[in-house]
């Protein structure tokens, strides 16, 4: 098995920022792949950053194993720095580009390390205060025979849509993850990693304490950090971002709304859409967690339509509960805030809103990180190369296996069916021609019948072309089960692969040497000479 580095993808303005079209440079750091950008950002940081930030820091940061312990020794002592990525708790790990946004994550802090003489650690954001339970419920495996699996939790087992961290698995996670270890065949990994997601996907764990249990031996050899987005520390760390939202939100509002303005005015589409009156903070109390919205002088809950005044607001910030958190949008803001931040490395739809911020971090006055594309990989297994070499296929032509085997279908059928079909048509229309001519001499109301004539011809022979291909495709159904197992494998059900398949897909075949193969690809390619 090889990794395949594969183009990050994403929105014009994610194309356009990535190339360094200077129409972008308002709504980011910098270029992501200069060296200078780093510095001049370590430079901020250095003239920004309180004493005791790096200490708090340290507290809330839950290091995976001894080189992240040694990491954050080394942050804290020598005034170091982090760059940082996240996701929301997923089964099994969730979709491959979670393990791959956080090796981005340790290639580029290594590498930032080096080129400015200082500690940087990786750090992992959890966001165990988000609550879309469908979204993270499934998790998809290929078994032996190439068939695609979506194993699935059900419902949520909560009334009312609740933070991850706070709604537990139940005895139903169990037979989930029986099906999930009977897609495997036995080999020298498959106990270890089953006993794994077995310890982590119990009933009694929350779908974010398992996701972090898992993650957290998936990088052991790193030195990554795991942060829990609900941490007690890292609550009362951001407090002072959760209460100037809720002191004006119309004021971050306005400085978001200025910044999308200026995006749409050079043609470009917002990731996030802007909601009149929406405020970047979501309570979890009794009816759910729910966005706020702001109404004369308090606030509604979004979905529920219960009203909620100010002073209950800053009341629920400061009695520590935690039921209080940053939307989408303010929690890049309040991560920044809380660590000393030189990056974040994120997905295109990431880096797409982190254009919309710009705004925001000046409003709060914290420094915008630098926003970097994660790897984008494509797991290519042997057997699968064998067919793509086999027919001379490129990993792309695979998305649509519908198409490609239509298009394989013609170039089998036999040259001299082409041409003959060809001839066809062209006698055809050139029949048609003629006798449109002839018609109307007769009579011009006749050119509508010799139209309807020749269109019926020329459908009953793309009917019989179809039929030809169909009996190519037939006799040539060897090759295209190959090019169907190669496709589901590249883009299970037409789907980039690293948004489908959860990374016990590769790990429970090639064990850890997976995890190291795809650390070695996920590189960012930093030119020191660059401005």
């Amino acid at each position: 098995m090889r990794l395949l580095r594969m183009p990050p993808g994403g929105s014009r303005l994610v194309r356009d920022y990535l190339a360094g079209a200077p129409r972008t440079a308002p709504f980011y750091r910098g270029s992501p792949f200069a060296t200078a950008t780093y510095r001049r950002k370590a430079d901020e940081l250095d003239r920004t950053t309180g004493s005791g930030v790096r200490e708090v820091a340290g507290s809330i940061v839950r290091p995976v194993g001894e080189q992240a312990r040694h990491a954050l020794r080394e942050v804290v002592q020598r005034d170091g720095y982090f760059v940082t990525t996240g996701q929301q708790p997923g089964f099994l790990g969730g979709p491959l580009y979670s393990l791959y946004k956080a090796l981005t994550a340790v290639r580029l802090a290594g590498d930032l390390a080096t080129a400015l003489g200082r500690p940087v650690m990786p750090l992992f954001w959890i966001a165990s205060e988000d609550h879309d339970w469908d979204e993270a419920n499934h998790a998809h495996v290929i078994d032996g025979s190439n068939r695609l699996h979506h194993l699935t939790l059900g419902p949520n087992p909560a009334a009312v849509p609740r933070a991850l961290g706070r709604v537990r698995l139940g005895e139903g996670v169990l037979e989930v993850v029986d099906r999930m270890e009977q897609c495997f065949p036995r080999n020298d990994f498959h106990t270890r990693y089953t006993d794994l997601v077995r310890e982590s996907f119990n009933p009694w764990a929350t779908m974010a304490s398992a996701f972090s249990e898992l993650m957290a031996e998936l990088l052991r050899g790193t030195p990554v950090g795991l942060i829990d987005a609900a941490h007690p520390a890292l609550k009362e760390a951001s407090r002072p971002i959760l209460r100037a939202e809720a002191e004006d939100p119309a004021g971050s509002e306005e400085a978001v709304t200025e910044t999308c303005e200026a995006l749409t005015g050079l043609g470009y589409t917002l990731q996030v859409p802007m909601i009149p009156g929406a405020v970047n903070l979501c309570t979890d109390l009794a009816e759910g967690r729910d966005r706020l919205q702001r109404t004369g002088g308090g606030f509604t809950r979004r979905r529920s339509g219960r009203t909620l005044s100010k002073r209950r607001l800053m009341s629920l910030i400061e009695d520590g509960a935690g039921v209080v958190s940053p939307n989408v949008l303010l929690r890049p803001v309040v991560e920044s805030f809380v660590f000393p931040t030189l990056a974040y490395v994120g997905g295109p739809g990431e880096l797409a809103y982190f254009g919309q911020l710009a705004g925001l971090f000046g409003r709060h006055g914290t420094g915008m990180p630098v926003a970097v594309p994660r790897a984008s990989l494509v797991a290519l297994e042997t057997r699968v190369a064998r067919v793509l070499d086999k027919f001379g296929l490129e990993v792309d032509e695979l998305r649509d296996s519908d198409a490609l085997l239509s298009r394989f279908a013609r170039d089998q059928v036999p040259a001299e069916a082409g041409r003959a079909v060809g001839r066809w048509r062209e006698s055809v229309e050139s029949v048609a021609a003629d006798l449109e001519g002839i018609a109307a001499g007769i009579d011009p109301g006749l050119g509508g019948a010799v139209t309807r004539a020749r269109n019926a011809g020329l459908s009953a022979l793309e009917t019989l072309e179809k039929k030809i291909v169909r009996a190519v495709r037939r006799r040539s159904e060897t090759a295209g089960a190959q090019i169907m197992k190669a496709s589901v494998n590249l883009w299970p059900a037409g789907k980039p692969q690293d948004r489908m398949l959860a990374p016990l897909q590769y790990l429970m075949r090639y064990g850890p040497d997976f995890t190291r193969s795809a650390l070695r690809e996920a590189r960012v390619e930093l030119d020191p000479g660059k401005a």
